[in-house]
């Protein structure tokens, strides 16, 4: 009996060690990235508006009580000209959008983007937080991805700001069988030839181009092409001293540009262009060099919501 405990044992250490060194090598392990051309900085003139604040709307969470953790959701930008939602998180359905791919595609889906699928629906959670989704301006999605747009099917019909090119990769046949956007989701989106989103070739930043929503350098959009072709990160300004900047994929957590490393090996068939996304992250790293006072948030970092927002999910941060 006890040689046979202590088989078990064994096996059991054996089985824990595999597992810690798959996930050290799928997950952790990153690759050092070469530091970006040095890239002069258009220093933006930022003014209070009053009334504008930036809102955590968390729809999913793993692994909460790590530094690790990841999540999924919406920033809401309440703005006295119309209240803007940056992403949306997966769908509500997200298991009946994704039953109907080949089994290697389903597990895939299952396995990673099923982990952060919404329990509560994005439109309750907004009243949550006193907002009226059928009076929202706009959604803006920093990439076209399942779990970036699928919330917007459980919202009201709102005008959806994408550029042509992540418009035509939404279109993409090859990029909807392999599961990473879903047919449905673009029934949501403006049509290809219609873009709602254009740069205008005005520096801001470290960026040769921008896109400025409201007119009032409030929200500052660029154009951060890799992760997707028409990958876009937004700029948040609450106030001079209270920026955001909404990265989406374009670095997996705060290490990515903290640390100048790449995506995880189990991450990294997600970049559509993976040389430009890794140049990326250098432009990102730079920025956070010049700008160590910016809260460069990624989509599923976590602890770097958790800096903006001390209050938590559900909690808004005003410029006033």
């Amino acid at each position: 009996m006890f040689r046979l405990l202590k088989r078990i044992a064994l096996l059991l250490f054996a089985l824990v060690a595999v597992f810690a060194a798959a996930l050290y090598v799928l997950y952790f392990r990153r690759t050092p990235l070469p530091p970006a051309t040095l890239h002069a900085r258009t220093i933006p003139v930022i003014s209070i508006i009053p009334g504008i604040s930036a809102c955590w709307v968390e729809t999913a969470k793993t692994f909460s009580n790590f530094s690790f953790g990841s999540t999924a959701g919406s920033i809401l930008v309440k703005h006295p000209a119309g209240d803007l939602l940056i992403d949306t998180g997966s769908s509500s359905h997200y298991d009946e959008e994704i039953s109907g791919y080949p089994f290697a595609t389903w597990l895939k889906l299952k396995v990673l983007a099923g982990q952060l699928k919404p329990s509560v629906p994005l439109p309750d959670l907004l009243r949550r937080i006193g907002e009226d989704p059928a009076k929202l301006r706009w959604a803006i999605l920093s990439h076209v991805h399942l779990d970036h747009a699928g919330g917007l099917m459980d919202l009201p019909h709102l005008p959806v700001l994408l550029t042509g090119e992540e418009l035509q990769f939404a279109a993409d046949p090859n990029v909807q069988a392999k599961g990473y956007v879903i047919a449905a989701h673009t029934q949501k989106f403006p049509l290809v030839a219609a873009p709602t989103l254009r740069f205008d070739s005005v520096p801001y930043e470290t960026f040769d181009e921008s896109a400025d929503l409201y007119k009032d350098v409030s929200v500052v959009v660029v154009p951060l092409r890799g992760h997707t072709p028409g990958s876009v990160g937004i700029f948040v300004n609450l106030r001079p001293t209270r920026r955001l900047f909404y990265v989406g994929d374009a670095v997996d957590d705060e290490r990515g540009f903290e640390k100048r490393v790449g995506k995880s090996l189990i991450l990294q068939d997600s970049d559509n262009d993976m040389a430009l996304a890794d140049q990326l992250v250098g432009r990102l790293s730079e920025l956070h060099e010049k700008l160590p006072g910016l809260a460069i948030i990624p989509a599923h970092g976590r602890s770097a919501y958790k800096k903006f927002f001390p209050s938590g999910p559900s909690s808004c941060v005003s410029g006033q």
